[in-house]
């Protein structure tokens, strides 16, 4: 016999209220999120490389620059970055080693080696800048000298 207004507890309501997740579901969501994982990482990675290829890109652009702003006032383009005035080899976010692999009074070579994280960008490795007579500006990258076949310079 029930007391006026209260009711047995109901035990299947009291069960699921404390119930929470079994090791099974729990398993179950955990490799979801792994697979979720594994098949957005590389996709992200790749991204922050393209990304990063632009400071590469920055620093070539800008060294084209300071070389025809020297051969302007000399008989030939510099043969080294400190003879443009630059004090590091590097990049401005230093993903890159910088270096004039040509220079003569006809045009000069630019590279972009990547380093550290960048390095794994293997497909545009290094980039490439080449300059050619009065105007000729050659955007290259990876073991193509005269190609960017992957598109590695596209903006």
């Amino acid at each position: 016999m029930h007391l006026l207004g209260h009711h047995p507890p109901d035990t299947t309501t009291a069960q699921f209220r404390n119930r929470g997740f079994t090791l099974t579901e729990l398993l179950i969501s955990l490799a979801l999120m792994a697979v979720l994982a594994a098949l957005a990482l590389p996709a992200y990675q790749q991204q922050q490389r393209q990304t990063r290829r632009l400071d590469g890109q920055a620093a070539l652009l800008q060294l084209q620059m300071d070389q025809i702003r020297w051969r302007s006032a000399h008989d030939q383009h510099a043969d080294a970055l400190s003879t443009l005035g630059w004090t590091t080899d590097r990049s401005s976010q230093a993903h890159y080693q910088l270096r004039i692999t040509l220079a003569d009074a006809d045009g000069f070579t630019l590279e972009a080696t990547p380093v550290g994280a960048q390095s794994a960008d293997l497909q545009c490795a290094p980039l490439r800048l080449t300059w050619q007579g009065p105007a000729n500006a050659l955007l290259s990258a990876g073991p193509h000298l005269s190609a960017d076949p992957d598109r590695c310079w596209k903006k």
